[in-house]
Formats: structure tokens, C-alpha cells, sequence
């Protein structure tokens, strides 16, 4: 007999459209997220290297998904000037996660996030991924990456990451970094049985009121899918 096959492009319709639908767009919260990572363009002057940040759309993708699985432990390789760390750091604290904690790295700026929230954000300023994958000792229950992997990281994500570890891959399109980093990424044994989810579709993104983009992919652990009846 056959078996019943699913595609890593039409799961990814039906994963978007459940994280997304899972948070209310009403209740103001969206608003002010966008109004503090607004807040945070400011900061762009302080940058030793000013390159481009992640969209209203990624934003609000990231901050559902965290919304979604509920991460305690959260690492980023690629601060800027915080916009996704905000994201994920204001999610943890609208769900009220107990001693929510965000490490995040950024090689090129020395930026301060002015960050006032429950959730612990740990910044690694004018830092490699390197130099932070060797000082941090939790595992991390999701992993944003934002900045191309290096050789001797590697080694040091392999060690660090497990099997339930969620991994989020932004520049997720054509050639770009987040396409190279998943064919790294797929070479370890701790991310051989996590499932590829494509970005979110832009017309899945305008069905939610979101008119920019997002290029971010996640890698979910097998184990996270479940057939329910209903739902």
C-alpha cells in the first residue's frame, strides 16, 4: 500500500496558517510591538556597521512562534539593533514564561538593546557566534539564526543543540546565507530528524494585515508534529 505524503510546501501553508491564527490580532498587542521596534531604528546611528534589519511581517512571525512553543532557553546569532530579539523577548513576556532567558550575539556592533522586560536578555557585544557558542552552557530550546555559521561553529551547535531544539533560519531564499546555513546545519546528527517549514507564504502574510515579507524558515523537531482529531 501507499502511504500518505506531505511536502514540505504544503505543510508549511497549514503550519503558518496555525501559528498565526493562534494569536489575536486585536487586542492591541501587535501595535505595540511594531510602535517599540519602531522605537529601536534610532539606534542604527550607534552602528559601527549598518546593514538591513528583519521586517514587520518577520517580526511578527517570530514573536508568534515563540508565542506558539512557549521556548524558556532562546539563542540569536545576529543582534543589529535588536528588532528580533525584542520580538522573541516580548512574546516570552506575554506569556509570562518563568525566567525566560535570550542570548544573542553580534560580531560587528556594540549596540545596547534598552530592553526593560521580565524576560533576561544577554547580549554578546562585538562578539563572534564562536566566542558565544563556547560561553553558553544551556541548551537552547530555540535557536535564531541571523548571521552566517561559521566551520568551528559547527562542531560547537552540535554539541550544544538537541533534538527538540526548534531552529529558525532567516534569509531563507535563492542563494542567500539562511539557504547555505540549513545545508550546514542538516550535515549534524542532532538536527537529522527535524522537518523543513518554508516562509510564510506574502499572501498568507496580507491575509493577516501584513503587507511586507518575511524570508525565515524553521526547522521543527519531528517529535513537535502530532495528528489530533480535531482542531
Amino acid at each position: 500500500m501507499n502511504k500518505f505524503r506531505l511536502s514540505s510546501r504544503l505543510f508549511s501553508y497549514v503550519f503558518w496558517e496555525s501559528i498565526l491564527s493562534s494569536t489575536d490580532i486585536n487586542d492591541g498587542k501587535r501595535e505595540k510591538l511594531f510602535q517599540e521596534l519602531s522605537s529601536l531604528e534610532k539606534l542604527r546611528k550607534k552602528a559601527d556597521y549598518n546593514t538591513g534589519s528583519i521586517s514587520n511581517a518577520a517580526s511578527w512571525c517570530l514573536y508568534c512562534i515563540v508565542k506558539y512553543f512557549r521556548p524558556q532557553n532562546i539563542m540569536e546569532i545576529g543582534t543589529f539593533i535588536g528588532k528580533s530579539s525584542w520580538s522573541m523577548a516580548r512574546a516570552q513576556d506575554d506569556e509570562s514564561i518563568v525566567n525566560g532567558y535570550l542570548a544573542t550575539c553580534d560580531f560587528s556592533n556594540d549596540i545596547s538593546i534598552p530592553w526593560n522586560g521580565r524576560t533576561k536578555i544577554k547580549q554578546y557585544k562585538k562578539q563572534s557566534s564562536t566566542n558565544m557558542l563556547n560561553l553558553e552552557e544551556k541548551c537552547p530550546d530555540l535557536i535564531f539564526i541571523d548571521g552566517r555559521i561559521q566551520n568551528e561553529d559547527l562542531l560547537l551547535l552540535e554539541n550544544l543543540l538537541t533534538k527538540n531544539t526548534i531552529i529558525l533560519i532567516d534569509d531563507f531564499e535563492g542563494i542567500e546565507k539562511g539557504v547555505v546555513n540549513y545545508m550546514n546545519l542538516k550535515k549534524l546528527k542532532a538536527c537529522n530528524n527535524h522537518f523543513l517549514i518554508y516562509p510564510c507564504e506574502r499572501l498568507k502574510l496580507k491575509e493577516f494585515g501584513e503587507n511586507s515579507y518575511s524570508s525565515t524558515a524553521v526547522m521543527l523537531p519531528n517529535n513537535f508534529i502530532e495528528l489530533v482529531a480535531q482542531g
